[in-house]
């Protein structure tokens, strides 16, 4: 059965349009831009910019509304409720530090992957893997090595709600094809990518086992050409490996 659509809830919804509006006009908007940018008249969204901004979820300055730090203190209960990311978190920065490379966190949430840590080492790429950065799952290793996790109903009912959209002309976009890597995947215990998401970047990524925590995985990205050194690349997944070992030994006993 389908709940009706209530006057509250496309006023929320309304307001998460605001919200998103802001961010896609890079952080930081006008209400002439917003306005310009969404279809709700410019008074409904000035309302709705108010109310936000007495809640300290957006604030004004200068006639530019951004959104307000008191996402900080959401983002933060929903980064930290199960464990895993206090956990994951040193043997993210640990793989980070080790290889010079990009080391990343992410968990599975409505059939998309989130990255809720991301560490840097001296050599690594500069990609757009910030805190909670959604993306699809079929498109980098980390994301398909949280697929490799789930049974084949469930990536198919992913399959079904997100697609398999592009984002590269390497981006698996084949259902079969996908299916086919994933039990390669689960075979060899690591998943890789070469530029499915990003031209000139590569990937690897193992699975999580969580117990009954959210499904998450770890990786490590780099140039390409790093990547496709065959001695690099065995050092890359035995490192991530070794990672992904330690996490689950000490959610485990936590």
């Amino acid at each position: 059965m389908t709940r009706a659509k209530t006057d509250s809830v496309r006023a929320t919804q309304t307001s998460l349009a605001v919200l998103s509006g802001i961010k896609e006009l890079g952080g930081s908007a006008t209400l002439v831009e917003l306005a310009d940018s969404l279809e709700p008249a410019k008074s409904t969204i000035y309302k709705h910019l108010v109310t936000l901004e007495d809640e300290g979820l957006v604030v004004e300055r200068d006639g530019e509304y951004r959104i307000g730090l008191r996402w900080l203190e959401f983002g933060g209960i929903a980064q930290r409720y199960d464990g895993i990311y206090e956990v994951a978190k040193p043997e993210v920065r640990r793989m980070a530090v080790e290889t010079g490379e990009l080391a990343n966190l992410m968990i599975e949430e409505q059939g998309y992957g989130i990255y809720i840590h991301t560490t840097s080492g001296d050599q690594a790429v500069a990609l757009d893997t910030r805190l909670g950065k959604r993306i699809h799952l079929h498109k980098t290793a980390i994301g398909k090595a949280l697929l490799s996790s789930f049974d084949d109903d469930r990536v198919a009912e992913i399959i079904e709600t997100r697609g398999l959209p592009a984002e590269t002309e390497n981006t698996i976009t084949d259902r079969e094809t996908l299916f086919a890597e994933l039990e390669t995947i689960r075979e060899r215990g690591v998943a890789d990518d070469t530029e499915e998401r990003v031209d000139g970047t590569g990937c690897v990524g193992v699975p999580i086992d969580t117990g009954d925590r959210r499904e998450a995985a770890i990786s490590i990205t780099a140039p390409i050409n790093r990547l496709q050194s065959p001695g690099r690349k065995a050092h890359l997944i035995d490192t991530v490996q070794q990672a992904a070992n330690v996490i689950e030994v000490n959610l485990a006993h936590e």
